[in-house]
């Protein structure tokens, strides 16, 4: 019998289900509306409170068939693509495990090529970007100092100040909150109450 994890079966899958940081999808949410959407990102915060989940939502509001919009449909082609973890769009990155120069001089390689048919950004997402090596931040400079066009860079972090000055300066930062003991109980009910649990 095959199941699924409650944290990956309740994922947050759009700005609307997200719990706790209304102030930075709200942010986005104005950014898509008004066209103003900038080349770089960085999402700063404790573990787990939603940082890769809205990096990824981000993704798809900017490359919904419908879009851009911030509200993505979650139906079409793109949105599910995303979801899935297969789509040529975006492309996530574990920083502590490609920390080298040669990992980001390779992902620049890849800046080069046009979106994927039928999108319209190239989303890369950095996670645990502080454990990037010197030599590697100073290669991921270059290109946010000339982003290519339709590129985002989203830049994950638990420990900002071990970004470089120079990088962050580049970046429009948002930093996330620890999530409420409120929002914690209200997911949690939500959640039980669409698996029939019962709580206390």
């Amino acid at each position: 019998m095959s199941y699924l994890v409650f944290a990956r079966k309740y994922r947050p899958d759009s700005f609307a289900t997200v719990s706790g940081q209304e102030h930075v999808t709200q942010t986005l949410s104005n950014a898509i509306k008004r066209d103003c959407v900038a080349h770089a990102y960085v999402f700063s915060g404790p573990r787990c409170v939603g940082k890769t989940s809205i990096a990824r939502i981000f993704a798809k509001a900017l490359n919904c068939e419908n879009g851009p919009t911030a509200t993505p449909c979650l139906e079409c082609q793109n949105c599910k693509e995303i979801s899935q973890g297969t789509s040529l769009a975006v492309r996530e990155i574990d920083g502590a495990s490609h920390n080298s120069v040669d990992n980001v001089r390779e992902l620049i390689d890849s800046f080069r090529s046009l979106p994927a048919p039928g999108t319209r950004y190239k989303v890369y997402i950095i996670d645990e970007v502080h454990m990037l090596s010197l030599s590697a931040f100073n290669a991921l400079l270059k290109s946010l100092e000339e982003p290519p066009p339709h590129t985002v860079f989203i830049l994950a972090t638990t420990e900002p100040h071990k970004i470089p000055d120079t990088v962050m300066s580049r970046c429009q930062r948002h930093d996330f909150r620890s999530l409420s003991l409120e929002s914690i109980q209200s997911r949690l009910a939500d959640i039980a109450e669409k698996e029939s649990l019962k709580i206390d």
